[in-house]
């Protein structure tokens, strides 16, 4: 016969177990709205810590979000304000997550459209898809990237000669740290501008390093104060194959924003880029086309498939080996 005795046994354990479970099902979820209660309230001092003193940011409707495993900030939109320098910045909606065992990993979806204003310069953004990855550490960023999918930019302002305009299939960006330095890198797909009409480039890509400069990852957020040491490894724009114009060497960016540098060009299909040149300075244009024989003649690395040439940057005054191209505008 069953002895009751272990059966009674066998039933208390099982219900001092799914106590355990409820019991800890209530603690976590206590904990987890406490947590997110938290958050909700120390937030405005997190994005102040962010700006610095002479800025705000505000989220609207702030929100948080994923419960059990995930915690979130959700916005219905983000703007940002500095009065001293007259920038201002808005958003569309904002969601993020992170997983509760690696809180430091965030991964964000920010809705368009995007408009900044600073002096002189109005820019609007739009995108389909942007998302974003940042691996966060007490006293700021240690790397983060951006990846967006069909996204416009127009840029007006009194410092442009006229209205600019960018179309791009996907443009994606990361920073991170490298000690001291901050290593940067833009990759786009298939883009379009108003400079050049018509024009569709396969690929745009600027890999760089900014020499001492990691702590504009940071918080608050500081600028670069004086010169800024920049090297490029590689700033290419690649139209097909056959057609690409590709730079390369050390730039410095002066505190006034002007560039001085000496670097590398390297231009394949030469014809190419002189016959797009001719649409937005048929000056230029007719300058490269007279001298081509000769720029042909001067190529410090011949035998290739290419053309390459010192390329002089003093003060925003561009010039390509022994002859000037103008300047650069003033930011």
């Amino acid at each position: 016969m069953p002895s009751t005795s272990s059966g009674s046994s066998s039933s208390r354990k099982f219900g001092w177990l799914a106590t355990a479970i409820v019991g800890g099902i209530l603690l976590w979820t206590v904990g987890w709205f406490l947590f997110a209660a938290r958050i909700i309230d120390h937030l405005p001092t997190a994005l102040a810590e962010m700006t610095g003193a002479n800025a705000t940011a505000d989220c609207v409707t702030a929100d948080i979000r994923g419960y059990p495993f995930r915690f979130g900030v959700f916005c219905d939109a983000m703007s940002y304000a500095n009065p001293a320098d007259g920038v201002t910045a808005t958003t569309g909606a904002f969601r993020s997550a992170a997983q509760f065992y690696k809180p430091g990993h965030i991964v964000a979806e920010i809705d368009g459209p995007l408009s900044f204003s600073a002096p002189g310069v109005d820019a609007h953004v739009d995108w389909q898809v942007l998302q974003a990855s940042v691996h966060a550490a007490i006293h700021g960023l240690n790397r983060g990237s951006l990846d967006g999918r069909n996204i416009s930019f127009d840029i007006d302002g009194i410092v442009l000669a006229q209205k600019f305009s960018l179309q791009a299939d996907r443009i994606t960006a990361h920073a991170r740290r490298s000690g001291t330095d901050l290593d940067i890198a833009a990759y786009g797909e298939l883009l379009q501008t108003s400079l050049v009409a018509g024009q569709i480039a396969d690929k745009v890509t600027l890999e760089a390093t900014l020499a001492g400069q990691s702590g504009l990852l940071d918080r608050p957020y500081t600028g670069p104060i004086g010169t800024v040491e920049t090297q490029i490894h590689r700033l290419s724009i690649e139209l097909d194959k056959s057609s690409s114009l590709e730079i390369s060497g050390p730039v410095q960016i002066g505190s006034d924003g002007r560039l001085s540098g000496a670097l590398q060009l390297t231009v394949r299909n030469q014809q190419r880029f002189t016959e797009l040149a001719a649409g937005f300075d048929p000056a230029l244009a007719n300058s490269l086309g007279q001298f081509a024989p000769l720029l042909s003649a001067l190529d410090t690395i011949p035998g290739d498939d290419g053309i390459t040439l010192p390329l002089t940057l003093d003060d925003n005054m561009v010039s390509l080996g022994m002859f000037p191209l103008g300047r650069l505008p003033d930011f």
